[in-house]
């Protein structure tokens, strides 16, 4: 089951909720449920979605209305493609959900919801009394790796190395924190942050709210320097390296995001950090989502956008999530910031939530169906928060758990979320872009035979190719991956055509014993194997096929162009010589 957006009877998503008609063996027509909900003051199922066969063709049939962004679409729409394409089709489906856990060693600056702002962080107004920074504790590295265990999913930790020696060297020599996690290490994916976690695009002026870049007398902008940046990610490498972290060294993000583009205060990127990810072989490199979505090259790397999950870095209970909720989303005339009222197309004015139960009631569920949105439209980039998330409330698990738990409960254990590395999502952001310029292109083709896919276009360019569960490679192995009952994969075209064999021919190969041809002219036929034949015999036009001969009146005295007689006809029809069997 799955919750329907919108009242399945009008608000939101229209839909109607009929029942079907009793079969009739007279016709053989049948129609067969295939998404039903409870009429609304009544016990009988109603139909959103169904077949409907009868004369032996088949008619999908959806009674609601949706777009999308909706959820019911997003969860149906793989199906309708596999259901009119039989599972044949140039595309690859994934449901992927990586979860990054940003500042690990580190700690993060707390909310104060005295101030409605963060201490320490230069946006607060006035005298606020100084708040405790938020750090995990051993307690929390244990539960983390229980949670790990328990719901089979490995968290990536985005490492800052240079606060473990800091926390050491100021407590006696030793970090109980750094103890826990090194001890726990193969537990997690690790991923380079940077060194300190430092700003690492323009100088910063905090003298003003916002913060804004320090030019010169010539009024240029001021970076910071390339050696700052270098030593940021080599020492940080040089920590991983040394304590045995299993990190990817060519993948960073740098501290808030920093030195790229980021508008208004820093229209450009740092050169400095963008000649030191060249100087430092940096392949992929973390961006935030909410900046800017799409992948583009920076410097060396190719940017990986990283979408943020709505539980901020600067809370680890309930009660402050909620209150920085507060002033973000709701109006001044509430208490709020009034950010909701300034900014009306990309952010809505909620009512105020309280702060024990609209953690549990509004906060939480709506991060969880936001996350699944991007999990259900085939998007790669990964999500994360913070190592603030996972102490006290726990705020990371409470999220993650009911993102699986909901998810698992919608699909079956052939369809689980893919969690990837920076890596591997980048590069599925760069096999989707390179086939939508294919695609932009038309210069890929396919087309079914009997038991046969054969895919063609210029050699070098990479498919995505979905089929059913059993095609192998045309004389040779299984192809692809299975996931979700299919086989799927991203496959290089060479100077011939790619050919596929399915386990059954998807539409036939003969003529079935009771399909008597007709007589008279040959219009056009499928290629050598089909089933399907045209033929007009004076007047009339017949269409003969497994299921018999067809007459077709709407076309009886066309002229013969508009029956492609004699003329060429569209692939995959081939135009036959005109005269009779």
């Amino acid at each position: 089951m799955f919750p329907f957006e919108g009242s399945a009877g009008g608000n939101g998503s229209y839909g109607y909720l009929p029942t079907p008609l009793p079969d009739n063996p007279a016709t053989g027509s049948h129609f067969e449920p295939f998404l039903t909900e409870t009429i609304p003051g009544t016990s009988t199922q109603g139909t959103l979605a169904g077949v409907y066969t009868s004369g032996g063709r088949q008619q999908l049939v959806l009674t609601f209305a949706y777009n999308y962004y909706q959820q019911q679409f997003r969860l149906l729409a793989h199906g309708i493609v596999d259901w009119v394409t039989k599972g044949v089709h140039l595309g690859y489906w994934r449901n992927y959900f990586s979860a990054h856990i940003d500042d690990l060693f580190n700690a993060n600056s707390r909310w104060s919801q005295v101030g409605n702002c963060t201490p320490g962080e230069g946006d607060c107004v006035g005298t606020v009394p100084a708040t405790t920074p938020i750090r995990m504790t051993p307690a929390d590295v244990t539960a983390t790796v229980a949670w790990e265990q328990q719901n089979a999913y490995t968290l990536d930790f985005l490492f800052n190395g240079g606060p473990s020696l800091d926390y050491a060297a100021a407590n006696g020599g030793t970090d109980p924190l750094t103890t826990a996690l090194l001890a726990n290490k193969n537990s997690f994916m690790w991923l380079d942050h940077t060194y300190q976690h430092p700003f690492l695009g323009c100088v910063q002026d905090f003298t003003v709210v916002p913060w804004k870049c320090q030019t010169d007398s010539t009024g240029a902008i001021q970076y910071v320097v390339q050696a700052t940046v270098n030593g940021q990610i080599r020492q940080n490498i040089q920590f991983g390296q040394a304590n045995g972290l299993p990190f990817r060294p060519s993948e960073l993000v740098a501290g808030e995001h920093s030195g790229t583009v980021m508008l208004p205060q820093q229209p450009n990127g740092n050169p400095n950090f963008l000649a030191a990810l060249t100087q430092n072989d940096i392949q992929w490199l973390g961006v935030d989502a909410s900046r800017e979505t799409g992948q583009r090259r920076i410097a060396s790397a190719l940017g990986v956008p990283r979408h943020p999950i709505n539980v901020f870095h600067n809370v680890s209970t309930q009660s402050d999530e909620v209150s920085e909720y507060n002033w973000l989303y709701t109006s001044k005339a509430n208490g709020g910031s009034g950010n909701c009222e300034a900014n009306p197309t990309t952010t809505t004015c909620i009512s105020p939530l309280d702060l024990t139960t609209g953690w549990a009631n509004y906060v939480l569920p709506m991060q969880v169906k936001i996350t699944l949105g991007y999990v259900l439209g085939n998007d790669p980039r990964p999500f994360f928060m913070h190592q603030s998330n996972l102490t006290d409330d726990r705020l990371a698990l409470q999220t993650l758990t009911n993102v699986l738990s909901t998810y698992r409960g919608w699909y079956s254990a052939d369809t689980p979320m893919v969690n990837q590395t920076l890596t591997d999502a980048g590069t599925a952001l760069q096999q989707q872009t390179a086939w939508q310029q294919s695609l932009t292109a038309g210069s890929v083709s396919g087309y079914v035979q009997g038991a046969v896919v054969t895919v063609q276009g210029p050699a070098g360019t990479t498919v995505p190719v979905t089929v059913p569960a059993g095609t192998t490679v045309t004389g040779g192995a299984s192809f692809g991956s299975v996931y979700g009952g299919e086989q799927s994969a991203y496959t290089t075209l060479g100077s011939v055509p790619t050919s596929l064999t399915v386990a059954s021919a998807l539409f036939g190969t003969a003529p079935s014993a009771g399909a008597t041809p007709s007589t008279g002219i040959a219009l056009a036929s499928y290629s050598i194997g089909s089933p399907h034949e045209v033929r007009r015999n004076g007047n009339a036009v017949t269409v003969t096929d497994p299921f018999g001969t067809h007459v077709l009146p709407g076309l009886a005295g066309k002229p013969a162009e508009e029956l492609h007689v004699g003329g060429t006809h569209h692939h995959p029809y081939q135009t036959v010589a005109q005269t009779k069997k």
